[in-house]
């Protein structure tokens, strides 16, 4: 972070912009929990620019964009997940396709759409579940669409219907006592899940 003047006291939201920093280089591996969670605790203490900067004089001027810029240069592949008695998770910044067909049985499909790169507006995701969950997690600007969930047994709890400037996603498919969640980030203090 370059000042004019490090004597100068900090506001909260360049406090903010400093704690953003230092969570997208935790999410590319440059520092571990332990680093960002100390960072962190003195990035709340400063009151001052020069506190801060000796807290990023090791990472990028721009933390987070490495990711962004791998973004795929063609069309990405359907993405098929099929988990038995497993948990499957995808999150960080991976390329997200235009079709996701999901069927997990006895199994949990964790879909973090946070920092993901989407390389289309709309997003069709095909889930038939069998005793299983599923849950999406999206950016503050998508939404997600019931286009037609058969359910047998089950429940969708959508937190995402209101339309934002973001990807859409559309929900098909069908539950056999099953769960499907589609949320926003949550968040308490500096902690995001």
């Amino acid at each position: 972070m370059s000042t004019p003047d490090p004597n100068v006291r900090i506001s909260n939201a360049e406090r903010d912009a400093v704690l953003q920093r230092l969570q997208a280089a935790t999410e590319e591996g440059r520092l571990d929990l332990d680093e960002f969670a100390e960072r962190s605790q003195r990035v709340y203490e400063a009151k001052t620019y020069a506190e801060v900067e000796r807290l990023l004089t090791d990472l990028p001027e721009n933390a987070g964009t490495v990711a962004k810029r791998s973004r795929a240069n063609g069309p990405v592949p359907d993405l098929h997940l099929s988990p038995k008695h497993a948990k499957v998770t995808r999150e960080g910044a991976w390329n997200v396709p235009a079709r996701i067909t999901v069927r997990p049985m006895h199994s949990r499909i964790v879909l973090d759409f946070r920092h993901a790169v989407f390389t289309s507006p709309e997003v069709a995701i095909e889930a038939h579940l069998t005793h299983a969950g599923l849950t999406i997690i999206l950016p503050k600007d998508a939404s997600a669409i019931d286009d037609g969930i058969d359910f047998q047994g089950g429940r969708l709890k959508n937190e995402c219907v209101a339309q934002g400037d973001g990807p859409t996603i559309r929900l098909t498919g069908s539950t056999v006592f099953s769960a499907i969640k589609v949320r926003r980030e949550r968040r308490f203090l500096r902690w995001r899940w």
